[in-house]
């Protein structure tokens, strides 16, 4: 028994045609538009650019960093970033940011800055020390060593001295007409800073001996 089957072009035609448009949808639809493809490449390669902070130093401005590092990628009043990276401000001056070498510098500076004030917060203490010994030494002695151990010199006040220590210089004055004693740092009057004040000593105090029998 033979069983004919009918073949219709038109069912062929319609089935073909499907495919055709799911094929041809399927296409479309992967295909990202250039815009797209080119705004992923600018961010990618934004992210992604390696930059050279190695003329960059601490204290300079932002005008003197971007003509090193040409326009920042992102910027408010006191950062500017480059990448990934961030460059810090104050007042206008580079204090820090994340690069290596700039805040290796940063973390430099500010033990140094520690290790001055300490060192100066010290030499303070010796110097205000020295100024008591200065301004209690008896203007016999003083006479005595001018010339090897101290400078002298006649005012309309009085008599001045100095004395150059380890932790700086010292200036005593000797008021002629109040008996009163002054020692400052930096220099006479209002121009140093006071360190010391008490009655002058003019003759050393002699030792009294008693002789029994």
């Amino acid at each position: 028994m033979v069983i004919g089957i009918i073949f219709d072009p038109a069912i062929k035609s319609s089935s073909e045609s499907n495919n055709y448009n799911s094929v041809n949808s399927d296409s479309t639809t992967s295909k990202k538009s250039p815009d797209s493809t080119s705004q992923s490449h600018s961010s990618k390669s934004s992210s992604s650019k390696k930059y050279d902070f190695s003329k960059v130093k601490l204290g300079m401005t932002k005008s003197q960093v971007t003509a090193i590092m040409g326009k920042p990628t992102d910027e408010n009043s006191s950062t500017l970033m480059y990448g990934s990276d961030d460059l810090d401000f104050q007042n206008d001056k580079l204090f820090d940011g994340s690069p290596d070498e700039v805040h290796k510098a940063a973390i430099k500076k500010e033990k140094t800055e520690a290790n001055e004030s300490s060192k100066k917060r010290v030499n303070e203490g010796q110097l205000k020390s020295f100024a008591k010994v200065f301004g209690q030494k008896d203007v016999e002695t003083l006479q005595k060593y001018v010339g090897s151990a101290y400078s002298s010199i006649e005012t309309s006040q009085g008599m001045a001295y100095g004395w150059k220590t380890d932790y700086g210089m010292l200036y005593r004055l000797d008021d002629s007409k109040t008996g009163i004693t002054h020692v400052y740092k930096d220099g006479l009057g209002d121009s140093g800073t006071q360190l010391y004040v008490g009655q002058t000593i003019k003759q050393k105090q002699r030792r009294n001996y008693y002789y029994y029998n």
